[in-house]
């Protein structure tokens, strides 16, 4: 039997870890108040040169607090920006940079929304605030995208399926490796422990990411019999049909990668437009450190391209297609099924 190559982390992502000057974001072991503060202070550490934009508001988007960035002063079209952390930390101001280069590179509105977090506010407090935010962006805007990255993309997902059922167009979403299914204690899930024991040398990266999967649930959905809801695990929708395209960003070394390749499958598989940017080499949370990586940079450029063609050209991606960039090929288990 062949053995299981080692996973191998790009220079970026063993320069990120493994900085000495990088805030401790570990997520057990400190308090809430503290991880939260840490977090906050690694987007500092890793901030680059803002890009420029016409201007940033704050707005009051039916009574969800939300950060308005305009490229040009007078953009009629926007992305609707949910930020990750596992619906337990980050805000508008750890994603402000990014949101900035989403705006300058798109030539696009970004709101970047600021949705109540667990555990303070539990499910479906987050998704209910990423809905109401849409429908306001939807009023205020002639077209409307819909992104977000990891629990961040799990909002921007079930915002879409909503939109669908209501009849609110969406022009595209933008999933970075989205959180899909709460199935937390998956046969993929167990095998990225074995697999990533001593990833980039550190000890236990593979069982740690693990335990904090099974945490975020507990932290945002503690009943375990409202995690099967679409809104809470859009990956056991009924249908995909009629959503609206995507653009789908994966890390390889990512515990979520199974579930992203498996959500934009099932959205090929409806007919759905979608297109996979892979990026090997890379890790969880890569996307947002544009003044730190190099493929960050990249993928939010791209991000941008898929944006502008949906919002300010109205030619997306075309239906029934899929392309594939920079496609990994490690063999270890993907996919999020039991």
């Amino acid at each position: 039997m062949t053995a299981t190559p080692r996973p191998v982390p790009s220079p970026d992502a063993v320069a990120f870890l493994h900085d000495p000057t990088r805030p401790d974001t570990s997520w057990f072991g400190q308090s809430l108040e503290s991880l939260r503060k840490r977090h906050a202070e690694e987007f500092v550490w890793a901030r680059g040169e803002p890009a420029p934009v016409a201007g940033i508001e704050q707005v009051d988007a039916a009574g969800v607090p939300a950060r308005l960035y305009r490229p040009s002063g007078a953009e009629n079209v926007t992305l609707v920006w949910f930020h990750g952390g596992g619906w337990v930390i980050g805000d508008v101001d750890c994603h402000d940079e990014l949101c900035r280069a989403l705006a300058a590179d798109s030539g696009c509105a970004v709101l970047s929304v600021e949705y109540r977090r667990a555990p303070e506010h539990r499910y479906p407090a987050a998704i209910d605030d990423s809905w109401t935010a849409t429908a306001w962006a939807h009023e205020h805007f002639d077209r409307i995208a819909v992104g977000g990255d990891s629990a961040g993309g799990n909002l921007a997902a079930a915002v879409a399926h909503r939109a669908r059922d209501r009849g609110l167009p969406l022009e595209l979403q933008l999933l970075v490796y989205p959180v899909t299914d709460a199935r937390a204690d998956s046969a993929p899930y167990r095998a990225f422990e074995t697999h990533y024991t001593g990833f980039a040398g550190i000890d236990g990266f593979g069982t740690d990411s693990h335990d904090v999967i099974r945490d975020i649930w507990e932290q945002y959905v503690p009943d375990p019999a409202r995690r099967a809801e679409r809104d809470a695990s859009p990956l056991r929708a009924a249908t995909f049909a009629g959503l609206a395209p995507a653009f789908v960003v994966l890390a390889e070394h990512d515990i979520l990668r199974g579930e992203g390749e498996e959500y934009a499958a099932r959205l090929r598989a409806a007919g759905v437009p979608v297109e996979v940017a892979h990026y090997p080499g890379q890790i969880h949370g890569f996307y947002p450190m544009v003044g730190r990586m190099a493929d960050a940079r990249d993928a939010v450029a791209r991000s941008a391209g898929a944006l502008h063609a949906a919002l300010r050209q109205r030619r997306g991606l075309v239906r029934g297609a899929v392309r594939v960039v920079g496609a990994v090929t490690d063999p270890r288990p993907a996919g999020n099924t039991p």
